[in-house]
């Protein structure tokens, strides 16, 4: 007959500890999953996450001066002071820097929460990382991205010149609307997160073509501090209204992957950086595809031995070659 186990007497504070152990545990167990969460697990394209993140280092946090309360959340505004957000906000730069600048803006962020996770984490922090509006947490991805020290854009959809078959989502800006309600649609993005230095466009060849359309739109961002980074090239009317108000503005001199393989990014890099040796500043625009990614976390090395900077967006605003005027 097998012996019962011998009753054990419980010493004073016995079961604190065994609460204790079992709560460190549990904690143990959540910060796995967190792990997973952020570096290592599989997840699915667009699935929400809840990240936890340490507080901000100083001046990554919004500064109360630089918002504005609305009804579509805290719009970013010009201080009493004068500080202006993108200038703010920017990433860091050494304006005394001579060599020739080279931005790299990376769109459609927070959509994906993978790729998302490893643009902030894998990029060089020089380069920008533009958010779509749409996404979930997007002030926890922004907030990730700033700590990470990347310098953060907010999409801006506008019209594309085959509207609505190419349809940038909900709230596009379009040419057909009074330019109210098209400020109204603006505020309704800016509203969507805090502490990015401007807007780029997403899609908008139509709307940027139209003056009357886009002219009250670059008058409302320069009113409240921001930068403009076009995603096409020189040309449109909106760089000559951009120039004409002295919007800080920026243009793309190259799309990295508008055919996604590593040769073709490669040699889309390569023409940037001629780009830049030539004009003094250029930006390239890629999607959130690990093919870009990976490429340009290869390439950012090389620039150090070539003599060109990477430069965060704001440091090319202004920089480039003035675009070729248009007629009036």
């Amino acid at each position: 007959m097998a012996e019962s186990p011998p009753e054990t007497t419980s010493r004073p504070g016995s079961k604190r500890l065994i609460w204790l152990a079992a709560g460190l545990a549990g904690a143990a167990l959540i910060g796995g999953f967190l792990l997973v969460l952020l570096g290592g697990g599989q997840r699915l394209s667009g699935e929400r996450v809840e990240v936890a993140l340490p507080p901000p280092p100083p001046g990554a946090a919004p500064d109360p001066a630089l918002l504005e309360d609305s009804p579509d959340g805290k719009l970013p505004m010009v201080a009493a002071d004068g500080r202006q957000p993108w200038q703010v906000y920017a990433g860091r730069f050494n304006a005394a820097d001579r060599r020739p600048r080279l931005a790299i803006v990376i769109s459609g962020l927070g959509l994906d929460a993978a790729n998302t996770q490893a643009a902030i984490t894998r990029l060089p922090p020089a380069v920008t990382l533009a958010f779509s509006p749409y996404a979930h947490d997007l002030a926890v991805w922004i907030a990730a991205a700033r700590q990470a020290g990347h310098e953060v854009l907010l999409g801006l959809p506008m019209e594309p010149t085959d509207y609505p078959r190419q349809d940038p989502g909900p709230e596009t800006l379009l040419a057909t609307l009074e330019p109210a309600q098209n400020l109204t649609r603006l505020h309704w993005v800016m509203g969507r997160g805090t502490t990015y230095v401007g807007l780029i466009g997403i899609m908008g060849d139509r709307f940027e073509s139209e003056r009357g359309a886009i002219a009250p739109v670059f008058d409302e961002l320069k009113k409240r501090g921001l930068m403009f980074v076009d995603n096409h090239a020189a040309g449109d009317v909106a760089a000559e209204v951009a120039h004409g108000i002295g919007l800080p503005w920026a243009m793309t001199d190259r799309r990295l992957d508008g055919e996604a393989t590593g040769d073709a990014i490669d040699r889309s890099l390569g023409e940037l950086e001629s780009v830049a040796t030539q004009g003094g500043a250029g930006l390239g625009l890629g999607a959130l595809y690990p093919v870009t990614l990976d490429r340009v976390i290869a390439w950012a090395p090389t620039l150090e031995r070539k003599s060109i900077a990477l430069a965060p967006a704001s440091a090319v605003a202004g920089q480039q070659a003035t675009p070729q005027r248009l007629p009036p």
